[in-house]
């Protein structure tokens, strides 16, 4: 499109949305301490809508354009508990004041993943974890696993600093959904070297649900859930038109890391825009003893959001881009293998209010391309795989019933899978699917409660193909499946929560039809086209408490897996390639643990942190262990802190050895190492950060240092598939430098 036809259409987009605008009530109120003193700064946020503000220095906020209907209002501010409030409008102004009290320990306000409306993580019986504010931009990684795996229960399958997969008890690819602002994204999870392609540079928060969430997102949410949401997209609604951006810039010595992210948004009225984009290179991982051969990574990635609301509720659509350049360690030293990686995602979102009630609908389009290079020098590709989704969901949030508040869902999904290059994997396929679901969810004063049920229907078309050997064929799944949870609040400030929920895995392509090497994994695979639906059946038992300087969980789970999928090694090899052939087949699994956190501040200034957490998987069916099951890990943080922005913290993780090995890993690791078997040693890695705030004229200059493995430490992460590749593959001594600032 040539640039004078995209100058017109986004004109005529802003036209259309601004003729769409209209005006609406107005939430106001104050928030004071206790005693009545205002509190300034703080952010007020409406999460089902996608509005938020911040409080002045008398503590009075306002928020207009606010439609008829029920909603979450949260107030948020460091130093402060976070307060959550349910204000129901009409149409007309609507007047809400808080009194928030002083509370160190830093708390996250709400979660939207886990439930039907926003609510506070304390008060979810589904056990969820929220990354946001500063944690979120200290932990910021190359990958979404590594980004996210401080989080108690939560690990990273890696290939390498590139790819990192979301590791929630125990489980992974397919088995943990990834979203993206709440729709799923789909980037050929199957592979154990296929990373989710999503950028977290420009993320607000990243939500996380430990266990089963398929009532409310269907197949693949078997393990859990992870949510990278975005900031509210602002507007200029009774304030004049303004544009605002954040920057951000940071350089690691570990691998050469230059990392930069600017985000850019303002509004006009009613009509409000955000654009962003980010950009990361690095070179070669240095461990303690040599530099990791061809473990470079480059990735670049850019978006766009435009939108509108008024009376008649909200209106945005969003196109987003990611290209990524992976360099694969090898066993063999002077291998380039690369893999490159383009996923291009539109989505329109629509809210409607209905009186009490409201409509939400949202659609997307995912084109995922990835294409494998056996060398850096070769534009010939060895492995292409090509999908397109196509998404929809429409939520319809019911007016509240006394105490009870939910949604009725319908969604929708289909994907067209195809394969280009030399090599075959899997055979051109055809995936449609529709779910139909309800999710209720009450908060009392004493006890909170939430169920739900979900009825989802599969088909798979698949296209015969001659190279892999399989005829055409269609397979059809279908799944109805419930979930409760419940908080009882013992006594102020503790409670106790009870889930019990059920999840399930549709067969994947790959699981099914899968017949050839894969370079990946090293491995001749042959698929079962004859698996059933993965199911399970999840129950966890937490006590969770919170006070001005203390807050604690402690839990266990126990899941059960029905028809859980695995490959094992048949004992012959495949003449051609050399490799061990393995075949996919089924069993049952349980997979039982437990995750503990807590915060505690002593003083105001010192802050202590820690989580531990382990995970048993055992394959009931051959009496087995699972295999790539996380060994026991604990972590601590100590962290002096001074005003809001100045802090100096030393931390640490401890991870045992892991015994319980598999058949197919021992074979594996046999193969790997000449018949010399694999053993994993336990170690502790120490790591040391500091920050300031410095203020510039009208803006804040945020600086953080870390000092990643300050000792230096020789280790192999169990979980990294590259620890047969290499001798103790993990980066050495790192020193991290960020900048952000806003403008």
């Amino acid at each position: 499109m040539r640039a004078p036809e995209q100058e017109s259409v986004m004109h005529f987009l802003t036209l259309l949305l601004t003729l769409l605008s209209g005006s609406t009530g107005i939430l106001s109120g104050r928030v004071t301490t206790p005693a009545g003193a205002p509190v300034a700064d703080v952010l007020v946020s409406l999460p089902d809508l996608h509005r938020s503000t911040t409080t002045d220095t008398s503590g009075r906020y306002s928020i207009a354009g606010l439609p008829a209907g029920t909603f979450t209002v949260t107030f948020q501010r460091i130093g402060y508990a976070p307060a959550v409030r349910s204000v129901v409008a009409t149409g007309g102004d609507v007047t809400a004041d808080v009194t928030m009290r002083e509370s160190v320990v830093e708390l996250t306000g709400v979660q939207v993943t886990a439930s039907a409306n926003a609510t506070s993580p304390l008060n979810s019986p589904q056990p969820t974890s929220v990354v946001a504010g500063d944690e979120l931009r200290q932990s910021q990684s190359q990958s979404l696993g590594e980004t996210l795996s401080g989080v108690a229960g939560v690990r990273s399958w890696s290939t390498g600093v590139g790819i990192g997969k979301p590791v929630i008890r125990g489980l992974t690819s397919n088995r943990v959904l990834v979203l993206d602002d709440g729709q799923r994204l789909e980037t050929q999870q199957w592979g154990d070297e296929h990373s989710p392609n999503i950028e977290t540079a420009n993320a607000e928060r990243i939500e996380v649900i430990r266990g089963p969430a398929s009532v409310l997102y269907g197949s693949d949410a078997l393990g859990g859930v992870v949510n990278v949401i975005e900031k509210d997209l602002p507007d200029a609604v009774g304030v004049p038109g303004f544009v605002r951006g954040t920057m951000s810039a940071a350089y690691g010595s570990g691998n050469g890391l230059k990392d930069g992210a600017l985000d850019l948004e303002g509004g006009s009225g009613s009509v409000g825009f955000r654009g962003s984009l980010s950009g990361r290179s690095s070179g070669d991982v240095h461990t303690p003893d040599y530099v990791l051969w061809n473990s470079g990574d480059r990735a670049l990635g850019g978006s766009g959001t435009i939108g509108a609301r008024g009376t008649w509720g909200s209106l945005s659509g969003t196109f987003s881009q990611r290209d990524e350049r992976i360099s694969m360690t090898d066993e063999d030293p002077l291998a380039t293998p690369t893999q490159r990686m383009s996923t291009s995602h539109a989505r329109a979102d629509l809210a409607l209010p209905l009186g009490a009630a409201r409509l939400e609908v949202s659609t997307g389009y995912e084109r995922s391309r990835r294409r494998e290079f056996e060398d850096d020098t070769t534009s010939t590709v060895g492995l292409g795989l090509l999908s397109q989704t196509y998404l929809a969901d429409v939520h319809y949030h019911h007016a509240p019933l006394g105490q009870f508040s939910g949604l009725l869902g319908l969604s929708g999904l289909r994907t067209t899978f195809n394969k280009f290059g030399e090599e075959t994997l899997i055979p051109p396929s055809r995936l449609n699917t529709v779910g139909i679901y309800a999710f209720e969810q009450s908060e009392g004063r004493r006890v909170n409660l939430s169920f739900g049920a979900r009825y989802d229907y599969r088909r798979l078309d698949v296209d015969a193909d001659t190279a892999l050997g399989n005829s055409a064929r269609t397979h059809t799944w279908s799944s109805a499946i419930a979930n409760a949870g419940l908080l009882f609040h013992l006594s102020e400030p503790a409670a106790l929560v009870i889930n019990v929920g059920r999840g399930f895995r549709a067969p994947s392509s790959f699981d099914l039809y899968s017949n050839g090497v894969h370079e990946g994994t090293v491995a001749f695979e042959r698929g079962n086209p004859n698996l059933k639906t993965e199911k399970s059946i999840n129950t966890d038992v937490a006590v969770r408490a919170q006070t001005a300087r203390l807050a604690f969980e402690v839990g266990a789970f126990v899941n059960l897996i029905q028809d859980y999928i695995y490959t094992f090694p048949t004992g012959t090899v495949d003449s051609a390639s050399g490799f061990q052939i393995y075949d996919v087949t089924q069993g049952n699994a349980r997979l039982t643990g437990f995750e503990s956190a807590f915060q505690w501040h002593p003083t105001a200034y010192l802050h202590l942190q820690g989580t531990a957490d382990y995970v048993r998987g055992q394959n009931t069916s051959t009496d087995q262990p699972l295999p790539n099951m996380p060994p026991f890990r604990a972590t601590w943080t100590a962290r002096l802190e001074h005003g809001q922005r100045a802090y100096f913290s030393i931390g640490g993780e401890t991870n045992a050895r892991q015994t319980r090995l598999d058949p197919a890993e021992r074979q594996f690791f046999a193969d790997a190492f000449g018949g010399a078997g694999y053993q994993s040693r336990p170690y502790a890695l120490m790591n040391v950060g500091a920050g300031a705030g410095f203020v510039a004229g009208s803006r804040t200059i945020m600086v953080d240092l870390s000092l990643r493995n300050a000792f230096d430490r020789r280790y192999a992460d169990y979980l990294s598939r590259i620890k047969t590749n290499a001798v103790d593959p993990g980066m050495g001594r790192s020193l991290i430098a960020r900048i952000t600032t806003e403008f």
